[in-house]
């Protein structure tokens, strides 16, 4: 194994080490042959002041994006320019979730609030070899804080801007000699703070509340053993997902003049329900020549999504056609959920390590089976799709240490995926099967040129399995894609391990690449595999401890991507008034609502994958006699990007600056601290969605927050 790095200098500040597990072991960065990025719970705790939810990480990584337009569910991730903006809840995502080792598979489940988090980590490139299918772009890991034998835990409190509240609440300790318990609760509001002109005077929508729970139990009778038992559960209510009807002008980029994202009129329902409970049991156990670990996990959701989709209030008058806030002749008003839902999960893995090698190896099952409820509120229809998927796979990965400096890393992986999708109460039901089988593997080298600086090199192919859809009767398939990716990279610990460098540059390309068109000119979405997809980029992160008191962190990424297929054609928006598509017509057929426009994407970039992403962090400290005085900002930009598979000048997710802000005082014997925190301090209310298919609607960014917090860590 590499030499450890050689004590720093007396009295000198030093960066704390991050110990990472994304690769279902204990590893320095350095050890690490893959783009990483660690955000630890102090981090996530600020990203997330003011009850903002999973989609805070967005650009808090490099390449990372989280975006999504359907309020406070269904996230969707995307890393290296990879994702999928279907909105269907049983949609394929390249970017696994991984929440205390068990891939969380439907958007749905990923919609559940996370809290008393120990750390994420961001994997970035192909991880099909130890986390298998729908992995080509990358993982993201959250680890909840885990039992312990000593007493300790927490309580934090804050409020702020539109009746914003949370409270989280954790406490942890022994409950034997080899026994150890956690209890973690949380709640977070948010008052109505949108005025719906349809209902009167008044704050209607915008609202929401969350609940959840978690408790686990560690027992570690010996040495050897160890088993952690964990139940989790979550409730939520929102009056979210909010669509501002016509509140893009057509041939212009950004909302029309006039726009309040405080103000809209609506005609339809806007709600989203979800209660999650889950469980999950890991072992561990040490024999002497190798280590057994088991995980296995059930979760079940039920859930449902409704809003007024054209976002405005229905009109009869020519005369409103493109008005802010009106949508002529008809509307639509339409909502998706889990009528019924599970996922179960087994994993069981052998690892050993020697002096040389290091070696794991393992079969894994899912299985999930869903009943959708998709209900057309203006046409009085309700429709049901069945969906069933099974997959196994065997994996083995080993790691030989050809010399202290040297080292090289293999993995392969054996995938065989099952999913049948029915309709029900439709007019023409229908049945698709998909089944495939498919190989993903890698290949890294390590080299440590001194102690402190470390290049990489790795290659890796991964696989997105068969996707099938079926929203209101409206079958679509997909065949599996699969990404070869080639990356090299430089790690580095500066000015005697007060400074970390790193830096990735990468290249990839897809092979039946699966795309979705999302809804230009109904209310579903059509699978496509292109031909090919094209990527490439640069990310890197620089963080330095410049004294005690004061830290910097920064991250920077650069991603092209450029869909290659020349016959590929996607219909562009069926609003009226009609946008301003910017790609060459193949053809324009006749619709239920008018002829339809077909544009080429050929050549285009992904939808909503900006190519720049960078985020600066600073941080300061100021001791007093009683503890201490903090201040630390934080800011992160996204360049602008595609809305849909088309460019357009008006479905543009805008480029944007957000900016947050924590200032307080932390005493140091008790533990109190109580701080003025904000989020999107320069209250940046842009466009980064939107729909296409009834009017110029689109979703906008949360406006400025400011709050206060207090919290109390006891030991």
């Amino acid at each position: 194994h590499p030499h450890p790095p050689p004590p720093p200098p007396a009295n000198s500040a030093v960066l704390e080490e991050i110990v990472f597990t994304a690769q279902k072991r204990e590893q320095t960065l350095q050890e690490v042959p893959a783009s990483v990025t660690a955000i630890s719970n102090e981090a996530f705790r600020t990203f997330i002041s003011g009850g903002v939810s999973i989609k805070a990480l967005a650009a808090r990584a490099p390449s990372l994006n989280v975006d999504g337009n359907s309020g406070r569910f269904l996230p969707q991730f995307y890393i290296r320019g990879l994702g999928n903006a279907d909105f269907d809840v049983n949609a394929n995502q390249p970017v696994s979730v991984v929440l205390d080792d068990v891939s969380l598979e439907s958007t749905t489940l990923r919609s559940i609030p996370l809290f008393d988090v120990a750390q994420v980590e961001v994997l970035n490139g192909p991880q099909g070899t130890l986390f298998g299918r729908n992995t080509n772009a990358g993982i993201v890991k959250i680890d909840s804080a885990k039992p312990t034998l000593n007493n300790e835990g927490s309580i934090r409190a804050s409020y702020g801007s539109r009746g914003g509240r949370n409270l989280e609440f954790a406490i942890s300790g022994p409950l034997s000699d080899v026994i150890s318990s956690r209890l973690s609760l949380y709640h977070a509001g948010q008052d109505d703070w949108i005025d719906n002109t349809f209902n009167g005077a008044g704050d209607d929508l915008g609202g929401y509340e969350e609940y959840g729970a978690r408790l686990q139990f560690l027992a570690e009778p010996n040495d050897s053993a160890s088993m952690l038992l964990k139940l989790h559960g979550t409730k939520v209510n929102s009056n979210s997902p909010v669509f501002y009807g016509n509140s893009l002008t057509p041939g212009v980029e950004g909302t029309r003049p006039g726009f309040d994202e405080e103000v809209v009129s609506q005609d339809g329902r806007t709600s989203q329900e979800l209660d999650h409970f889950g469980v999950s049991f890991k072992l561990e156990y040490d024999f002497p020549a190798l280590t057994l670990t088991s995980i296995t996990s059930y979760d079940t959701i039920e859930s449902f999504s409704q809003a007024d989709v054209d976002g405005g209030l229905i009109s009869f008058d020519f005369n409103d056609i493109g008005a802010l806030g009106r949508q002529v002749f008809f509307n639509v008003h339409t909502g998706d959920g889990f009528d019924d839902h599970y996922q179960v999960s087994q994993e069981l893995r052998f690892a050993a390590d020697t002096d040389n090698l290091f070696y794991q190896f393992g079969a894994y099952f899912f299985k999930e089976s869903l009943l959708i409820r998709s209900q057309d509120f203006t046409a009085n229809t309700t429709t049901f799709v069945d969906q069933q998927t099974t997959s196994y796979a065997a994996f083995g990965q080993l790691e030989y240490y050809f010399s202290d400096s040297f080292s090289a890393t293999g993995g392969v992986r054996y995938t065989d995926d099952d999913k049948d999708l029915e309709t029900i109460d439709v007019a023409f039901p229908a049945t698709i099967g998909k089944k495939d089988d498919y190989i993903s593997w890698d290949l890294a080298a390590n080299y440590h040129i001194t102690d402190d600086v470390t290049l990489f090199g790795r290659v890796a192919q991964g696989s997105r399995g068969p996707v099938t859809l079926g929203r209101f009767g409206f079958t679509s398939t997909a065949e599996t894609e699969t990404l070869t990716s080639f990356e090299a990279g430089l790690k580095a610990n500066l000015a005697g391990g007060a400074a970390r460098w790193n830096a990735t540059a990468y290249t990839y390309e897809i092979d039946d690449h699966q795309l979705t068109a999302v809804g230009q000119t109904d209310n579903t979405n059509r699978l496509l595999n292109a031909d090919n997809t094209q990527g490439y980029g640069f990310e890197t992160n620089f963080d330095w401890l410049v004294t005690e008191n004061f830290q910097i962190t920064s991250n920077l990424s650069y991603n092209k991507t450029k869909i290659r297929d020349e016959t590929l054609s996607e219909s562009i928006c069926g609003a009226s008034p009609s946008c301003t598509a910017l790609d060459p017509v193949r053809s324009v057929d006749p619709g239920p609502f008018g002829p339809v426009t077909n544009v080429i994407v050929d050549g285009n970039p992904l939808p909503l994958s900006p190519k720049w992403i960078f985020n600066l962090g600073l941080s300061y400290s100021h001791p007093i006699p009683s503890g201490e005085l903090y201040f630390s900002t934080d800011w992160n930009y996204k360049a602008e990007s595609n809305v849909f598979l088309y460019e357009s000048v008006e479905f543009v997710a805008e480029s944007r600056w957000m900016g947050g802000l924590r200032v307080g005082y932390r005493h140091q014997d008790s533990g109190v601290d109580l701080a003025v925190v904000g989020r999107n301090i320069t209250d940046e209310v842009v466009v980064f969605n939107g729909l296409a298919f009834l009017n110029l609607a689109s979703v906008v960014t949360d406006p400025r927050y400011f709050g206060v917090e207090v919290s109390y860590d006891f030991r």
